[in-house]
């Protein structure tokens, strides 16, 4: 609650209103003054001689000394009064102004957490309020770029990790051939293959740092289109199932819910889901791992859970699975790119979704997308 609803115009026709009653108040005060001044002289006015022998008198000067004070009195007492008001709303203009300088004084040395606490209801009061809303858009627009600037260096060291590790196989394999210690055919030839078979993992690096790069810049048109979600999951998993077997991964697709319909990219949802089965597979530490999948509707979305039963990670490492070239391994000897949830993630937020890390009670680790559900399109 405001303790002061008056605005600015209002204190300022309120104050001009009490200089104009204190002024009446004071010249009734002079009047009275002068009144009685009169009455003195009407008690030796006793008949018109002794009027017009007043002013030869010594009682002449003596009641227009007490004029010339009264009228002194009025001017002083209306000055003091004026003042006093002028001082008053000067001080309820300027001590806003020097709260909003303080403000400024505060951004200016990198405060940006600094809000300014205003409780009059007056002219002041939105302009205060605009100012706190623009300083928090200034922090949190200053948290986000120094947020990029770090991704943008993880990501350089990210690139040049995953980059130099297959060219440094390239460049000593063909060192190899060039010098002779591939002597034999069937030598060169497996040296051929492996040439080629890194090289064919920096291209899918650099693939996938261009379609993460286009995806942070908004630059990647999705082909979004309402979809029947359970039908289109079935029919990924099918695709999926023979291929990860004999990695020794099962995929299990649970019965869902029917003519449940979400806006998505196919194809980039099947690219998401991808790779979070890869993912699955990179870290499994069975033989025969295994990795769930199920959804339900909740609050106008459509959750799909992805769980594995890998070794999990840490609560703390949650936030940063989504993150470009993170890696759980700190020794980051895993093979792949380190890029597929950091591109799962900009997908899903280009779809209107999101996309978080979960700890199952009974270990491992679930995936968990949520989308905007959608009415099912007329036929």
């Amino acid at each position: 609650m405001y303790n002061n609803t008056m605005t600015i115009k209002k204190r300022l026709f309120f104050s001009y209103t009490r200089l104009i009653f204190l002024s009446f108040i004071a010249f009734g005060m002079a009047a009275r003054i002068v009144m009685f001044l009169m009455s003195e002289i009407e008690s030796f006015e006793f008949n018109r001689e002794i009027m017009r022998n007043f002013r030869s008198s010594p009682n002449h000067d003596l009641i227009m000394a007490r004029w010339i004070l009264v009228i002194a009195l009025f001017l002083i007492l209306i000055s003091m009064i004026n003042g006093y008001l002028t001082h008053r709303m000067s001080k309820e203009i300027t001590k806003p102004l020097e709260t909003l300088g303080e403000g400024v004084r505060q951004v200016q040395a990198n405060n940006l957490s600094y809000r300014i606490d205003y409780q009059n209801n007056d002219e002041f009061l939105p302009i205060c309020e605009a100012f706190n809303e623009m300083a928090e858009k200034l922090e949190v627009s200053t948290t986000q770029r120094e947020k990029d600037e770090k991704n943008r260096r993880e990501l350089i060291a990210g690139i040049s990790h995953d980059l130099r590790t297959p060219l440094t196989s390239i460049k000593g394999y063909l060192e190899g051939i060039e010098t002779g210690v591939a002597a034999t055919a069937d030598m060169r030839k497996q040296y051929f293959y492996i040439v080629k078979n890194k090289a064919s993992e920096m291209e899918h690096i650099i693939e996938q740092l261009f379609l993460f790069t286009k995806l942070d810049m908004d630059e990647f048109p999705l082909k979004m289109r309402p979809l029947d979600i359970y039908p289109a999951l079935s029919y990924m998993t099918d695709d999926f199932i023979s291929e990860y077997a004999s990695r020794g991964l099962e995929i299990i697709l649970q019965e869902m819910q029917k003519d449940i319909y979400v806006s998505a990219d196919v194809l980039m949802l099947r690219n998401v889901i991808i790779n979070i089965i890869e993912n699955s597979v990179k870290y499994k530490i069975k033989e025969q791992g295994q990795i769930q999948i199920s959804a339900e509707v909740e609050n106008n979305f459509f959750s799909l859970r992805l769980k594995d039963d890998g070794p999990g990670v840490k609560a703390d490492i949650l936030p940063k699975l989504f993150d470009a070239f993170y890696r759980t391994d700190p020794s980051r000897s895993r093979p792949g790119s380190g890029l597929g949830l950091a591109i799962s993630a900009k997908i899903i937020e280009r779809m209107g979704g999101s996309i978080q890390g979960e700890l199952p009670a009974s270990g491992g680790l679930t995936i968990v997308i949520k989308l905007p559900l959608v009415n099912k399109p007329f036929s």
